[in-house]
């Protein structure tokens, strides 16, 4: 009776562990950024169309999010400064605290500068900051500072929630892009 019982369940583990990963983990799967269309503060319109076909970084903050969004964003640009990286807006109103867009990028530019020597550093010029509220709700993105990395087919590939203070970690996350 005791050998007929440990059979079963010997034959039960095997029978369940067969099964395992076949149900759905939505954490798995693979999500496709959404349809998205906007003007940013150079003029120009980033949708979908014009990201197809090549890797790239979307970072949602609000034009009044100085600090973790500074940091991560010269994290991105200390380790790959070409990057195509778009810095969405998840602030509905259109100027917070009468913060423009340009005003935005212009303040994430000094970011860096050195107040005593009056030297400029860096200038994110491959950076469009422009409004994504509707993609960061369709992504039900909670807190500025989010990161995604989205290959060349649209599909996020990696995300980052909170701050980047290495480059290293951005070469990896951007790795799973390619």
């Amino acid at each position: 009776m005791m050998k007929t019982n440990l059979s079963l369940l010997i034959v039960l583990l095997l029978i369940s562990t067969s099964f395992a990963g076949c149900t759905s983990d939505d954490s798995d799967e693979v999500k496709i950024f959404p349809q998205f269309s906007s003007v940013a503060d150079d003029g120009e319109t980033y949708n979908n169309a014009r990201m197809s076909g090549s890797p790239f970084i979307v970072m949602f903050s609000a034009e009044w999010c100085n600090n973790p969004c500074h940091t991560s964003m010269f994290t991105i640009w200390e380790a790959i400064p070409e990057l195509s990286v778009l810095v969405l807006s998840t602030d509905p109103a259109e100027n917070p605290q009468g913060i423009t867009l340009q005003d935005w990028h212009d303040a994430a530019n000094a970011f860096d500068d050195d107040d005593d020597t009056g030297e400029s550093g860096v200038t994110l010029t491959t950076y469009a900051f422009m409004k994504g509220v509707e993609a960061g709700e369709e992504l039900d993105i909670t807190s500025p500072g989010t990161v995604m990395f989205v290959n060349a087919e649209g599909e996020i590939m990696a995300t980052k929630v909170g701050i980047l203070e290495e480059p290293q970690e951005v070469l990896d996350l951007w790795e799973t892009a390619q």
